[in-house]
């Protein structure tokens, strides 16, 4: 008995060490960084799995060890309680034979009134106190209602110590999962603000870049505005260019030229030409900002896309929280629901021991 008892506490403490072990395990796989995965990882949930089947597959197989060591318990006492019953069968049968024999003898022929009898001082023969007899049998019965007691109490409390070890198991398996849920959401937490500053430093360097080139632009416009007006004010103060040029004109016709006496444009063709720089200058400066304003609604229009994109990755990303928090929920109730199943289960296996199972001992021939 005392062999069983300490195999199954062997096998309980086997048990124990090996799940702390996958719980360590476990805990090592998700600190290391190159073998932690984010999102949902199909290999882990199979993992998880399994190992819960394989704790079941062991409690199932504790159990049937614990009912096998409770049948031969069981047994023991009733092969037990049998020997002795055949022992004492066969005691009161030797000293029934015994008393036969004596009295058959003619000196054992009493009257059938007489004085009364004291057991202490009659013999064997008298029949009040018989071979084998057990004396103690009351106090005997006790000690092993007692002792069965004992037994009992004791393997309720080893029960009670292994449902809460599991208790305990399961509690800390769900702290960790808990643990890394919280810090996956720390990670996602800090991948998104990373992001989001990321972004802010990409749009203020758009931005300086932006400022930049408008300067740039600017300054070009400024010294394209200032060499033509200094071309304009040479043109106009050059005294090559500003001679008399009608000393070039035929004596044909007023519109033609002596190409020998050409001394330039009048003041006319001179004006003339000014007007038309004028109007390519012009062109060319509503062209510049003609630049200016797509550039600028092109910025306005990069803009708005880039928050209605923002908006919507926040509402995406407030979408997915929002259903991974009621898969959490639902894993949580799923889980709640098993531990109760679990506790229900075991609740009922093997039912209660109440004080009627005591009333039995006792009560047989003995």
């Amino acid at each position: 008995m005392v062999m069983l008892k300490q195999n199954s506490l062997d096998k309980e403490e086997a048990r124990i060490a090996a799940m702390r072990a996958r719980a360590e395990a476990r805990t090592q796989r998700f600190l290391n960084a190159r073998t932690r995965t984010m999102g949902v990882d199909k290999a882990g949930l199979d993992a998880q799995v399994e190992e819960k089947r394989q704790a079941k597959e062991a409690l199932r197989q504790a159990n049937m060890d614990q009912a096998a060591y409770d049948q031969q318990i069981l047994r023991m006492l009733e092969e037990n309680e049998a020997q002795a019953r055949a022992e004492k069968m066969a005691a009161l049968n030797a000293l029934r034979e015994d008393l036969l024999q004596k009295a058959s003898e003619p000196k054992n022929d009493l009257p059938k009134i007489g004085d009364s009898v004291n057991a202490e001082e009659c013999g064997t023969g008298a029949a009040q106190y018989f071979a084998g007899e057990d004396k103690s049998k009351d106090s005997r019965r006790r000690l092993q209602q007692a002792q069965m007691r004992q037994w009992t109490s004791q393997q309720k409390a080893e029960k009670a110590a292994r449902n809460m070890e599991e208790n305990e198991d399961e509690m800390r398996f769900h702290q960790y999962l808990m643990a890394v849920d919280d810090m996956r959401g720390q990670m996602e937490n800090e991948n998104k603000a990373r992001t989001a500053a990321d972004r802010l430093n990409f749009r203020k360097l758009n931005e300086e870049q932006a400022a930049l080139t408008r300067a740039t632009r600017e300054q070009d416009r400024q010294l394209a505005a200032k060499m033509d007006d200094m071309e304009l004010t040479h043109v106009k103060n050059d005294p090559f260019l500003n001679e008399e040029t009608d000393f070039g004109t035929s004596a044909v016709a007023p519109h033609r030229v002596r190409p020998d006496h050409f001394k330039g444009f009048n003041k006319e063709q001179v004006q003339w030409v000014y007007a038309k720089n004028g109007e390519l200058v012009e062109a060319h400066q509503k062209m510049k900002q003609d630049e200016r304003d797509t550039e600028k609604a092109w910025g306005n229009h990069v803009a708005a896309v880039t928050r209605v994109m923002e908006q919507n990755e926040q509402e995406s990303k407030a979408q997915a929280n929002y259903m991974n928090k009621l898969q959490t929920d639902v894993l949580n109730q799923q889980r709640a629901e098993q531990l109760a199943k679990k506790a229900q289960s075991k609740e009922d296996r093997f039912g209660s021991v109440d004080g009627g199972f005591y009333k039995g001992f006792g009560t047989s021939c003995r």
